[in-house]
């Protein structure tokens, strides 16, 4: 089964974080989950001597034009029939690791990132990819 399409979006943000600490362990970080997933990300890097929270996000959904990604940054959930919606915030975590279907990766400072909801990855962040390996998956 391609966790990308599968009916549970946990495994597609399952194969983002094990994306992360793939991507962070190969440049010889240190990286540490945290006990639950109760806190606004989803790993800790120690990245020169500094602690820095990372919060994971994949995307396989395209815009209207189906020229960028976009990525859903706010997450939801909830308890006892209520459902709750977190925006995101940029204090929250240093950094954002959005990992597409289409194998791309970036690593983006999340002080950067002024919208709460959604995220489009126009050209903008191109500067933010940090590992690319195109594989079409979209016409």
């Amino acid at each position: 089964m391609n966790p990308w399409f599968s009916n549970y979006r946990s495994k597609q943000g399952t194969v983002g974080l094990g994306e992360a600490i793939s991507y962070y362990t190969s440049l010889g970080f240190t990286v540490s989950l945290p006990l639950n997933d109760t806190q606004p990300y989803d790993l800790v890097i120690e990245k020169d001597n500094k602690l820095q929270k990372v919060s994971v996000k994949t995307t396989q959904q395209l815009n209207r034009s189906k020229k960028n990604f976009v990525v859903t940054l706010r997450n939801s959930g909830g308890a006892s029939g209520k459902r709750i919606i977190r925006k995101f915030k940029n204090t929250t975590c240093d950094i954002l690791f959005v990992y597409t279907v289409d194998d791309v990766r970036y690593e983006i400072p999340s002080n950067l990132i002024k919208v709460t909801n959604y995220l489009t990855l126009t050209k903008d962040w191109d500067k933010y990819i940090v590992k690319k390996n195109i594989i079409k998956t979209h016409p």
